[in-house]
């Protein structure tokens, strides 16, 4: 994959997971404990060694299917909003910016290698967000696109928000405090469709994930930091090691 792809692929992937919510919750502290200055993840594939689950080098940057937390450095501002984002694919670094107005994400940067790809102002209104107007820059050209948000796409179903997307096979389930419960995506080009069920355990850490292709991932969290925040990360894949992660945490004094 070229760099060109890979920056437009940057771009699709901060669309859906990006800071794009009614009140910028993208951006908070995801449940961590503590005045949290800055995490660094790092991922890796795994295996059985005896009685144990231990490292085997790293995952591919371009599989299809991702089942591991992100890859990157974290840094947060001390009121606990997210300040930046920097993570290295095939030696390319990206840096991701945010700038806040009235507790909302105002404005959203995002760098290659220190050239800006993507500018985003977030517009809203009554405290809830009404449109994204984003600059793209590729190639030396520069196209600006802005994307009303479409409030008969949003609906309450007891106390969990719906999200829904192109079709109605397209949607994604969330809870109050903003976590997926279920996610549904279909492709019209191979008539696909592949839905996602999560559970979290009563620390709020991802506990399982059920997908429609009979494959269930479980999470668990052999190790733990003294604010109580998770440090180490064991991913299994119906029922064989499948990754680990850990995560290197620095607070502010």
């Amino acid at each position: 994959m070229n760099r060109l792809l890979m920056a437009a692929a940057l771009i699709v992937l901060a669309a859906c997971g990006g800071v794009s919510t009614q009140n910028g919750n993208g951006t908070d502290k995801e449940g961590l404990n503590g005045k949290v200055h800055k995490v660094q993840t790092l991922i890796y594939n795994a295996k059985s060694q005896g009685n144990e689950t231990v490292k085997d080098g790293k995952p591919d940057s371009y599989r299809e299917t991702d089942f591991f937390p992100k890859e990157d450095t974290r840094i947060y501002n001390a009121a606990g909003q997210l300040d930046s984002v920097v993570s290295v694919v095939d030696a390319v670094k990206y840096i991701t910016v945010y700038v806040y107005r009235d507790g909302n994400v105002s404005n959203e940067k995002l760098f290659q290698n220190g050239e800006l790809l993507t500018d985003r102002r977030y517009v809203y209104r009554d405290g809830k967000l009404a449109s994204t107007i984003e600059d793209m820059y590729i190639g030396g050209d520069k196209t600006t696109s802005e994307y009303p948000v479409d409030a008969s796409k949003t609906e309450y179903v007891d106390g969990n928000c719906i999200e829904h997307g192109d079709t109605e096979r397209d949607y994604v389930v969330k809870d109050a405090l903003g976590r997926v419960l279920k996610e549904s995506a279909y492709s019209e080009m191979d008539d696909y469709l592949t839905v996602k069920e999560y559970t979290y355990n009563e620390k709020g850490w991802l506990e399982t994930c059920v997908s429609s292709d009979d494959n269930k991932l479980s999470y668990d969290y052999p190790e733990t930091d003294d604010q109580g925040n998770w440090t180490r990360m064991v991913i299994t894949l119906n029922g064989q090691p499948y990754g680990i992660a850990e995560r290197s945490i620095t607070y502010y004094e």
